[in-house]
């Protein structure tokens, strides 16, 4: 045969088994719903004790080939020889944005230069805070030199502890179901189901020690010594958890809310033990993020 006919052959066979193939999909098709009837109609004529049964060969069987498949999984791994693995390097990640100042592999770059990961070609624009905020709530300057200035001496022991400040001075914390993983690996933090901001009472209950909110309703000086004391924030400095109680304090709408909420609270107490009644009912409040709180005034 020449060599210029085998593919036009190649092609025209490739077209008929194409053609048998489409040819016999109804016909397969019909085959299928023929089974799937018969195979309901079994089901349906099982007895209790039948169904039993065949559940359990299908729980043994699945259980089989989960069994195979990990003890291939170990086989790998008791054979696995590291030093024949071949490593993939990205290379330093020095490559900077020209936009954004974002660093960035030098595979990532596209082919006209302008990175997309971090700013979409420049469409993304973040304001500064002195375009986006008021002069009233520029963003703190002791907080602004304690991260950007490494000459202050408290530079590294705030970064190194920047968390605990962060939930140190929270008004809320997060409640969910935390997964724990056993075993040896890099750490990884997993939450099942929901995720949600969990408020307190005003005032603390069953004498615990005030937390969250609670701390904002409380003179600053004792609300501090409260928070450092806490084993969380032992590396956390004193001066500067003041400081940023001070500062939320004087420009924090929330903590402007829950002082109101706190005094309408003592009010109604103090007004119901004068007129010889039970202070029972509770106090809504709207705070500025549209939620609503309802504090029990008993």
């Amino acid at each position: 045969m020449n060599t210029d006919e085998e593919p036009i052959a190649k092609r025209q066979q490739m077209t008929k088994e194409s053609k048998m193939v489409s040819e016999a999909k109804p016909e397969i098709a019909g085959i299928r719903a023929v089974d799937a009837a018969a195979y309901r109609r079994r089901i349906e004529a099982e007895t209790t004790a039948q169904s039993q049964a065949r559940r359990e060969r299908y729980a043994e069987a699945h259980h089989l080939v989960r069994n195979r498949q990990s003890q291939r999984i170990l086989d790998e791994a008791i054979h696995f020889i590291e030093a024949q693995v071949e490593t993939h390097n990205c290379g330093p990640m020095n490559i900077i944005c020209q936009f954004r100042k974002s660093k960035n592999f030098a595979a990532e770059r596209p082919s006209g230069g302008k990175f997309t990961s971090c700013c979409r070609k420049e469409k993304i624009k973040l304001e500064k805070p002195s375009e986006a905020l008021s002069n009233d709530f520029l963003y703190p300057n002791f907080l602004l030199d304690l991260l950007m200035n490494p000459n202050n001496p408290d530079y590294n022991t705030f970064h190194d502890n920047i968390r605990s400040y962060n939930s140190a001075v929270s008004f809320a914390s997060m409640g969910t179901k935390v997964v724990d993983f056993s075993g040896e690996g890099p750490y990884v933090f997993k939450v099942h189901g929901q995720t949600r901001r969990r408020n307190s009472h005003i005032q603390s209950v069953n004498g615990q020690s005030p937390q969250y909110v609670q701390l904002y309703v409380i003179d600053s000086t004792q609300a501090t010594k409260i928070r450092v004391n806490h084993p969380a924030n032992e590396k956390c400095n004193l001066r500067i958890l003041y400081q940023i109680d001070l500062f939320f304090r004087q420009h924090n709408r929330l903590s402007d809310t829950y002082r109101i909420l706190r005094e309408a609270e003592s009010r109604v107490i103090t007004e119901s033990k004068e007129a010889g009644e039970d202070a029972i009912g509770a106090i809504d409040i709207q705070t500025s993020e549209g939620s609503m709180h309802r504090q029990p005034t008993r």
